[in-house]
């Protein structure tokens, strides 16, 4: 049976949604299973079912830049941010269902996304169309990250995930720089490099806070000579423009 959650656990976007409560905050009552992210255990963990613990609370830790997401039947119903979470599983008006389970997203470090030479973000034919660089991403909205990425999904893969964000952003990229083929007119390396040093995170910025994602530092080069520098180097150390 499914009951209706209480404002602190409502999404994000709700009015309602705070950080969690200091551990003096926390009932002293009974007895608590605590919960947190294990470390290098994958930027996306779980799900946790829920049902393990029905009839007793879950102390919930979450560092900063780690989220856990509320899921019933592949819809999701609370974000909880950093902080500590009392849950209380059962069937109780004010209880969690225990038919719920918990995705973590352990993104204390930027998603870096990285095109070296040896594989390039590629959009067109020409070595023009080939681009060399990276860029990072952080998870500003992890209700939209949920919806884009994860819904659907089944159980969330990490590497699955990423290749997905990955795809994502190289078809950004052929937005911006055009798609060369017959119904356009060709740029050539120049004019595409010069666009590119005028770009900066808020131009792909747009598109990427509808997915829940924000990028924060972008250097992207063509391929194509003249690349100075970078000609030697698989991945190039580049110049990262600091987000807006």
């Amino acid at each position: 049976m499914s009951h209706e959650l209480p404002p602190k656990f409502q999404t994000e976007s709700a009015a309602g949604i705070t950080n969690g409560r200091r551990w003096s905050a926390l009932p002293t009552d009974g007895d608590l299973i605590e919960w947190s992210v294990e470390a290098g255990q994958g930027r996306i963990q779980g799900p946790l079912d829920l049902g393990f613990i029905d009839g007793q609370r879950l102390s919930l830790v979450l560092q900063e830049g780690q989220q856990a997401l509320l899921v019933q039947d592949g819809q999701l119903k609370a974000v909880y941010l950093n902080g500590a979470h009392c849950l209380e599983v059962g069937d109780g008006q004010r209880q969690i269902d225990p038919t719920c389970q918990l995705i973590f997203l352990a993104l204390e470090e930027p998603l870096q996304l990285s095109w070296p030479r040896s594989a390039p973000l590629q959009w067109g034919a020409a070595e023009h169309q080939a681009l060399i660089g990276s860029c990072s991403l952080r998870v500003e909205w992890p209700s939209r990250f949920f919806a884009t990425f994860l819904q659907g999904h089944g159980n969330p893969d990490p590497g699955f995930t990423e290749r997905l964000i990955d795809q994502m952003v190289r078809g950004l990229f052929a937005e911006i720089l055009g798609a060369g083929d017959d119904t356009e007119d060709a740029r050539s390396s120049s004019d595409i490099q010069e666009h590119l040093m005028r770009l900066v995170p808020a131009d792909l910025n747009d598109d990427l806070n509808t997915c829940g994602l924000n990028c924060t530092q972008l250097a992207v080069y063509t391929l194509a000579p003249p690349i100075e520098d970078h000609e030697t180097a698989d991945a190039p150390e580049l110049t990262l423009i600091p987000g807006r």
